[in-house]
């Protein structure tokens, strides 16, 4: 794998790492929570309209002229419809139309406006990353190399905060590579580079995993993803040399052991 040629000395030592205004996670929420009210709004008009028609056309009076057509009236006293006679409307198809007109309105407007968001983050062109780290998959585990050129088959250390960028392949099969929590998710194809992003709002400890089945091993094909405080990272950007692997490799042990200890919980808010 080839570096990207960024520098993790890049990222600013004071102050928090950019940001920016929309990460995927806010992106995929907003879906979810549009898709969510809009499912529950049809859901309560068609509800409603059902009951009220229910209700608008029970058979319970002899007379049923201009509900329906009356085959015959039971001698129970119970009016009832020429069979396969549904109840009608004076309107006619009028509401039907309405119905399917509206209908395909929403569709389409949902469909275009999830559209617009996959576009955004599909797009990795407009997105600045502070550092950019190459994954390479194999079977059955991921391969890490960051700007500096320090390779790891472990666990991704990245600081909260910072635009990742991830350029993401395969040496043998087909994988998918995804951070579920951070909502990051890109093809890993032999032969081929695929490209995403994500940015971690909160530290914490995330999974990466393999969403394609890629033989008897598949399912180990689950690492850690370690996202410490800017502080954290900062603090070993004073103490080590980034720009030089092996000492960057030190601090990265060092942090592994450290949170493998539980030394860095007070610090981690998410653990997924």
């Amino acid at each position: 794998m080839l570096g990207s040629g960024a520098i993790l000395t890049s990222l600013p030592r004071l102050g928090a790492v950019a940001s920016l205004s929309r990460t995927q996670v806010d992106i995929f929420s907003r879906l979810y929570l549009v898709f969510l009210g809009m499912g529950t709004l049809v859901g309560i008009v068609v509800i409603s309209y059902l009951l009220y028609n229910a209700y608008k056309y029970r058979a319970d009076e002899p007379d049923a002229d201009g509900k329906y057509d009356v085959e015959e009236v039971e001698d129970d006293g119970v009016v009832r419809p020429k069979l396969g006679e549904m109840p009608s409307s004076s309107k006619g198809g009028k509401k039907l139309f309405l119905s399917f007109g509206i209908s395909a309105v929403i569709v389409l407007g949902l469909i275009i406006y999830s559209y617009s968001l996959l576009l955004y983050v599909e797009d990795t062109g407009d997105v600045d990353p502070d550092m950019e780290v190459n994954v390479e998959g194999f079977q059955f585990a991921w391969a890490y190399e960051y700007d500096n050129g320090f390779e790891t088959t472990d666990q991704l250390v990245v600081p909260n905060e910072a635009v990742v960028g991830l350029e993401v392949t395969s040496r043998d099969v087909m994988h998918n590579y995804g951070i579920r929590g951070l909502r990051a998710k890109t093809d890993a194809i032999p032969g081929q580079t695929t490209e995403t992003w994500f940015q971690a709002e909160e530290s914490g400890e995330y999974k990466a995993i393999c969403f394609e089945l890629c033989g008897n091993g598949h399912s180990n094909m689950r690492e850690d993803v370690l996202v410490v405080p800017t502080s954290v990272w900062e603090q070993g950007q004073e103490e080590y040399d980034f720009d030089d692997p092996e000492e960057f490799g030190e601090w990265y042990d060092q942090t592994i052991e450290a949170w493998q200890n539980g030394e860095l919980d007070n610090q981690l808010e998410v653990t997924n």
